[in-house]
């Protein structure tokens, strides 16, 4: 089969189960919905308050949004071990590595468009609802955070395929990622000792970018944070390819 041969099967997998398709509309649905819920209820008490920054908390709801996008890429690799038709899928398209980069790149640009869709609506709603309060479009450090979660949908997509292609198990890529991503930052960043760790983590350092200013506790700027999340990101996805080469379907 031909690479658009191959790019149109994936997006045919994806399109034909409801779930998976209409995953990213609600990441993208609940980070503009939930941000817009936080800022819009912002008073000048909270304001002057200390540590306030008006961009990240614009982001307040890539907290929930991330375990919908954690959902679709497990189901977009997981769906077909769950029901053995991975091997169907590879008597169609012998050339695994052709077949897991498709797959890859429908869903990281799927999730691509999701993100830039949602981080412009949520920038732009959350700023104009908190308006003396908030920050403007070019002001330092907006543009960064705009392009920082518009990148953090497709780079957190890769990785939990990535991943998911390693593990082989929709249930069990789910079990593990869903908690590990949505619990185990805060934890950590609360724990002495480890709250150094946790800055290493993929999903609290692509969620440093969304800052307005660097924390002075942070041990690199918000643009290597999405670095960090990128090596994730590539390092699954490695993984991912690597399983699949070496093992049976």
């Amino acid at each position: 089969m031909s690479v658009d041969a191959v790019l149109r099967s994936e997006w045919t997998k994806i399109r034909s189960v409801r779930p998976v398709l209409w995953s990213l509309p609600l990441a993208a649905a609940l980070l503009v919905g939930i941000g817009a819920g936080v800022t819009g209820s912002v008073g000048r008490e909270e304001a002057d308050g200390p540590g306030f920054d008006p961009v990240q908390l614009g982001f307040y709801g890539i907290l929930f949004a991330h375990v919908v996008v954690i959902v679709f890429a497990v189901l977009v690799v997981g769906n077909e071990y769950q029901h053995g038709a991975i091997r169907i899928s590879l008597a169609a398209v012998p050339r695994r590595g052709l077949m897991y980069a498709a797959k890859l790149t429908v869903g990281a640009v799927l999730a691509l468009v999701a993100g830039v869709v949602a981080s412009l609506g949520t920038f732009f709603l959350s700023q104009r609802l908190l308006g003396e309060y908030g920050a403007a479009f070019g002001e330092a450090g907006t543009v960064r955070a705009v392009v920082a979660g518009a990148l953090y949908f497709p780079l957190l997509a890769v990785m939990c395929m990535g991943f998911t292609a390693m593990l082989r198990s929709l249930m069990l890529s789910m079990g593990v990622l869903v908690p590990v991503l949505f619990l185990v930052s805060p934890v950590l960043a609360e724990i002495p000792g480890l709250r150094e760790l946790a800055w290493y983590l993929p999903d609290r350092a692509g969620q440093y970018g969304l800052r307005l200013d660097p924390a002075a506790a942070a041990p690199y700027g918000p643009l290597t944070g999405v670095l960090v999340m990128a090596v994730w990101a590539a390092a699954a996805a490695v993984g991912g390819w690597l399983t699949l080469r070496s093992r049976d379907a």
